[in-house]
């Protein structure tokens, strides 16, 4: 794919989550919440497409290489939006799937990085839990 269609499809997904956002705000509680009929079928391996997934990232900061891939849609289990993004370890030449909830700030920053793929990404994570885990994304220099 182009620079250019890589970076016509970030500024799109920014602009269906801005009007998404505003959009939000406006609805009843009800409408943010629609029931999902899922099937439980187990742990999946491999991300669509068949990459394998990254797994967590270790404490600290990690570095990762951002390819110039459009990101797939990869929803969790429980039902939350999801986008697999293509990374590589900068070492290695394998390809995996990083998904990231498209409601996260981090999905916000990778779409900006996207736009000048591939890029050495420094990957800063604080938190142990579910709950307060966070990624700072910075350019690797």
């Amino acid at each position: 794919m182009s620079k250019e269609e890589i970076a016509k499809f970030a500024d799109q997904e920014l602009d269906k989550m801005k009007a998404a956002r505003e959009e939000a705000i406006k609805a009843p509680f009800a409408d943010l919440h629609p029931e999902l009929g899922l099937e439980a079928n187990g742990t999946a391996i491999r991300a669509k497409g068949g990459l394998p997934y990254l797994g967590s990232l270790p404490v600290g900061e990690s570095r990762l290489v951002l390819l110039p891939k459009i990101p797939t849609d990869n929803p969790a289990q429980d039902g939350r939006p999801r986008k697999a993004f293509v990374v590589r370890k900068p070492n290695g030449s394998e390809e995996f799937a990083w998904t990231v909830n498209i409601r996260s700030p981090l999905y916000r920053d990778l779409l900006g990085f996207l736009k000048v793929s591939p890029v050495v990404l420094r990957v800063i994570r604080t938190g142990e839990g579910q709950k307060d885990t966070r990624y700072t994304v910075k350019i690797a220099e």
